[in-house]
């Protein structure tokens, strides 16, 4: 169906070319002339097809520059082999080999309980990092056990609202927080990161009650929201309106016929997806086609605004190349992470990206890093017992503390300024 259109899938677009070049060897050498330099980033996520197509594309001596970190290969799940990776100065005798050590990212306790926690699987060969950042702050990576989701959801928006020294109007009317916040945060420092999307429906909670703004974002597509599906239909069936309208207006207006249609409290879904459509639409300005091209292809991560005073809230998929100073991963427990399928055999290679995905997470964190639990977890619809990840027990306790619930600190007997 789609050849007869002249279209093609996606996923095409890699593998038609590698056919293409494969068939005719004439044809490839034109286009190694006409790019003899090849630079790839993140060379460890690669795929079969990609990796043919970069084989193709460059010269048999190389020209090729691969960049990558193998203890960060978890897309697994999408056909990504980091075997390729490794591989490399085996397809390129020659190649020369620069391993960076110096981070300049994470406090030097994240850095060392990252490296911990990684040891067990890494296929780096002797790795170290060595912290290079300016920090003036070195905390103990904190560790905490909660009884369930909803205690563990409240210790991430209590201790949100400690560092900031009251975030809110919640916080300093009710007199948990005072207001003096030292640590120079905004919402927008904070991360709270978690393996499985369904996972955030607690943290959202805990953060609505406590006043906390947030924004959530997962690998999911865009479409897979039926309000997002639902404000696209309205926005077809629209007057076509002025050429020169902004993207933006034509999606407001679609959201609020949405909403006004409502019939249950589940379509006020339509403000949130308008939300969460709201940055691609700006970026769009008046170019529809476009909108609807980077919605279709896109996905939620891909409208996270980091200029947004709000707390993220991602998966840790997503939040594979994005730092904070303050991150919270929370569901540190064996089932969660790693991720394990009740009467299901877990193999080793799995567990190794599990221990990688939990690295990635980990040194997310600039300035402050929590690693949380729950004793009991609801989860599909039953409450089961949980036991502490495996992967916390290789961290150092040299560079960890266990720490309770948030304490409530009285507020200071003074007036609040109101501005």
């Amino acid at each position: 169906h789609l050849h007869e259109q002249d279209l093609v899938d996606f996923d095409d677009l890699v593998a038609l070319p590698v056919e293409l070049l494969t068939d005719d060897p004439d044809l490839a050498a034109d286009y190694r002339r006409r790019w003899p330099w090849i630079s790839v980033d993140e060379y460890q996520d690669v795929d079969e097809t990609q990796y043919q197509l970069l084989r193709l594309l460059s010269a048999a001596d190389g020209n090729l520059t691969a960049i990558g970190d193998p203890d960060q290969a978890i897309y697994r799940f999408r056909g990504a082999d980091v075997g390729f990776f490794l591989r490399f100065t085996e397809d390129f005798p020659t190649a020369r080999r620069v391993q960076l050590t110096r981070n300049y990212r994470s406090g030097r306790h994240i850095l060392a309980g990252a490296l911990h926690a990684i040891t067990p699987a890494t296929l780096v060969a002797d790795r170290v990092l060595h912290p290079a950042g300016r920090h003036t702050e070195h905390a103990l990576i904190g560790v905490h056990q909660a009884v369930d989701e909803q205690a563990e959801a409240s210790f991430v928006a209590m201790t949100i609202d400690q560092l900031l020294g009251g975030s809110s109007f919640h916080s300093l009317d009710s007199g948990r927080v005072d207001s003096d916040g030292a640590a120079n945060l905004s919402f927008d420092d904070f991360a709270v990161l978690y393996r499985t999307n369904a996972q955030a429906g607690p943290i959202m909670e805990a953060l609505n009650r406590s006043g906390v703004p947030f924004q959530k974002r997962s690998h999911d597509r865009l479409t897979d929201r039926p309000a997002v599906r639902q404000i696209l239909r309205e926005m077809e069936l629209a007057p076509a309106g002025d050429i020169a309208d902004m993207v933006r207006d034509r999606l407001r207006r679609a959201a609020e016929s949405v909403a006004a249609r409502a019939e249950s409290a589940e379509d006020g879904d339509a403000y949130t997806a308008l939300e969460l459509l709201m940055p691609l639409a700006t970026r769009c300005g008046t170019d529809l086609v476009r909108f609807h091209t980077e919605l279709a292809l896109g996905a939620e991560v891909d409208t996270w605004d980091p200029r947004a005073d709000r707390v993220s809230l991602l998966t840790l998929h997503a939040s594979k190349g994005l730092e904070f100073p303050v991150v919270f991963l929370i569901g540190c427990e064996d089932g969660l992470m790693p991720m394990r399928w009740p009467g299901e055999r877990t193999d080793r290679e799995h567990l190794n990206e599990e221990r990688r995905l939990f690295f990635v997470g980990m040194t997310r964190a600039q300035r402050r890093l929590y690693l949380s639990g729950a004793a009991h977890r609801g989860l599909r619809g039953t409450v089961r017992s949980a036991t502490p990840s495996p992967f916390l027990a290789d961290i150092g306790r040299q560079v960890r503390e266990q720490i309770g619930a948030a304490v409530p600190r009285r507020r200071k007997p003074r007036q609040q300024r109101l501005f």
